[in-house]
């Protein structure tokens, strides 16, 4: 038996809320032995002479996309001077195996693959402590190494963490504490949030830790969030859609769906689940101007699938490269922009229900464009390089990019103002010394005007917050049709920040929920705009009034009556497409088409609905 065995109980007990007696944990340690697996493996050794005691292996499998083969958990435990292999398995996409925490001066570290592959690798320890690896590409994929020492009590996780923006934190502090309850939370589907149940419980066993000489239980993580379910008191206009990224569905093997909300009454009018295609992970949609189709990405595969918006049958699945992750429209051609995320470009495509490839744009070497947008007038696609600190600023008349260094770690989304001047790329990692950062690009100019600093009245050791800047680990971040704010929702902190884009300082943080991902406007009835927010890892849309600039409600994305779904029901919200789609670029080219019966009489009544100020007269 080796040390890996105990955190078999840790997963079940925290799905349970049981606890797992410290002596119990020891005396699996002291028992422990070295581990043959990986020892009949064909995957390359990339250390010459070493065999792995233990093995995690890459899957597009939600919670465990890092996988233990022995039981399924995303953690191992090994004693110093053992090694562990990491490989890609039943994956349809290559990764990077990267290094997101480590111990400050273990030797050979940080691990990191400068681009996508499916390339195994053999990582060696000799540094008690805690070592977490993600990927680049999809970087919520965690898994974890416990490097401990059997003459010492409790796990070993070392006296502090190096971060992967270089800053190095105490365990002891509030930050490595909000990392290692996260951890267990996203690898751990059953510890997601629930809004079916009265309770967010998140119940960890008693295991003693050992923080460099200081002793906790894991179970001081634990915490008890009561759920409130509430619809917004104001209906939006026309439909929300939501990729539920991780819902598993009866006939298929991968998992997510598109589901489709009703604006008018908050209620699911149904889910788009692919299943003769096997959707694979569906990551971010948009549409035509007639909003017949709606184009979606494939982030866990190479493929772009187009379905009618009505019915939800599939027109066709085109394969564009590695890791598709948004998809985009340039308004005045309908032409499609998608972000190829494991390569270097972006792929455009012919509009309407069968695509012809008509060309790429490169945006770099190695530059990994994820969530990028495109400027009101067409003039300008902006990419935020998630492999390269970089975001690329392309003339799309020209097709020629500029890239921009912004010195920060994985830049995964953009917005432009309205305007077109200003475009505000949220960095995941931030822009060291900064824990979490945006970047201000002039795009007149093609160079980086400011950093702001989302988490700048947070204290990482002690946890106090003393201002409304208290984001961390952003990700989507639109600007408002309006210009006026910039919405961004932080994964880690479970908050959404708002930036004035008149001052570019944060003045107001919401609350959100764990994994907060996706983020888009949408029109509220009456005038003004509502921004959604999804959720990975929790099952409800967060709505939030733009007027008010507060919480307007939550709504549950489960349906308990679709037979289908077969678990984490309503789970993996990630990107969000409001229709009518109230950015005026492309909101003008489908009131242009009103009154030609090229719309629907649904989207007629949509249209109707908006006044002259959201219509932009």
């Amino acid at each position: 038996m080796r040390l890996k065995c105990l955190f078999t109980a840790v997963t079940l007990a925290a799905g349970l809320g049981l606890s797992l007696p410290a002596e119990a944990v020891k005396l699996k340690q002291r028992a422990a032995t070295t581990s043959q697996a990986g020892a009949g493996d064909e995957a390359i050794i990339s250390v010459a002479g070493v065999m792995p005691s233990a093995t995690l292996e890459m899957t597009d499998e939600p919670g465990t996309w890092f996988k233990d083969p022995n039981d399924g958990d995303a953690l191992v435990v090994v004693k110093p001077g053992e090694a562990v292999l990491i490989k890609m398995t039943d994956t349809n996409s290559e990764h990077t195996i990267t290094s997101l925490i480590w111990q400050p001066g273990a030797r050979d570290f940080p691990v990191d693959q400068e681009k996508p592959s499916s390339a195994s690798v053999t990582v060696k320890f000799d540094k008690p402590g805690l070592y977490v690896f993600t990927c680049k590409v999809h970087p919520y994929m965690f898994g974890a190494v416990i490097v401990d020492d059997p003459a010492t009590p409790g796990l070993d996780l070392g006296s502090e963490i190096q971060l992967v923006t270089g800053a190095k934190v105490p365990t002891t502090s509030d930050i490595a504490k909000k990392l290692l309850r996260t951890f267990f939370v996203v690898t751990t589907p059953a510890l997601w949030r629930d809004y079916t149940k009265p309770t967010w419980e998140v119940k960890l066993p008693d295991i003693p830790l050992n923080l460099g000489g200081v002793q906790i239980s894991l179970n001081a993580l634990s915490v008890s969030v009561p759920n409130q379910v509430s619809l917004p008191a104001t209906p939006g206009v026309g439909e929300v859609w939501i990729n539920t990224q991780f819902e598993k569905i009866a006939g298929k093997t991968k998992f997510g769906s598109a589901t489709q909300l009703d604006a008018a009454t908050w209620k699911i009018k149904k889910k788009v689940k692919g299943i003769k295609t096997n959707l694979n992970h569906p990551h971010n949609m948009w549409s035509d101007k007639a909003y017949r189709y709606i184009y979606q990405t494939e982030w866990f595969d190479k493929r772009l699938t187009t379905f009618d918006r009505k019915t939800g049958d599939i027109y066709s699945v085109v394969t564009v490269g590695q890791s598709p992750s948004h998809v985009i429209t340039r308004p005045g051609t309908d032409v499609l922009y998608v972000a190829i995320n494991g390569e270097d470009r972006v792929a455009k495509l012919a509009p309407g229900r069968n695509h012809n490839l008509l060309g790429a744009i490169n945006t770099g070497p190695h530059t990994g464009p994820h969530g990028h947008w495109i400027s009101d007038d067409g003039k300008y696609m902006v990419t935020p390089n998630a492999l390269a600190g970089s975001v690329s600023v392309v003339d799309l008349s020209s097709e020629k990019a500029t890239e921009i260094p912004t010195g920060a770690v994985i830049p995964i989304a953009i917005g432009i103002r309205p305007q077109g001047d200003y475009a505000y790329a949220a960095n995941l990692l931030g822009t060291p010394p900064m824990l979490s950062s945006m970047s201000v690009i002039d795009l007149k100019s093609k160079k980086k005007v400011k950093d702001i600093d989302l988490a700048a009245d947070y204290d990482p050791v002690s946890g106090k917050t003393q201002g409304p800047a208290y984001g961390l680990l952003p990700i989507q971040t639109p600007v408002s049709p309006d210009g006026k704010y910039v919405v961004t929702a932080n994964t880690l902190s479970a908050t959404i920040s708002i930036v004035d884009t008149a001052t570019n300082k944060v003045i107001r943080q919401l609350p959100c929920d764990p994994g907060a991902h996706g983020v888009e406007f949408g029109f509220k009835k009456g005038g003004g705009y509502y921004a959604y927010v999804a959720s990975k890892f929790s099952n409800v849309l967060t709505v939030v009034d733009m007027d008010s600039l507060e919480v307007a409600g939550r709504i549950l994305l489960a349906d308990p009556g679709d037979t289908r779904i077969t678990g984490l029901n309503g789970y993996g919200g990630q990107g969000v497409l409001p229709l009518p789609l109230p950015f005026h670029g492309w909101l003008t080219e489908t009131l242009k088409l009103s009154g030609s019966g090229e719309l629907d009489p649904e989207v007629e009544g949509w249209l109707k609905e908006l006044t002259p100020a959201q219509k932009g007269i």
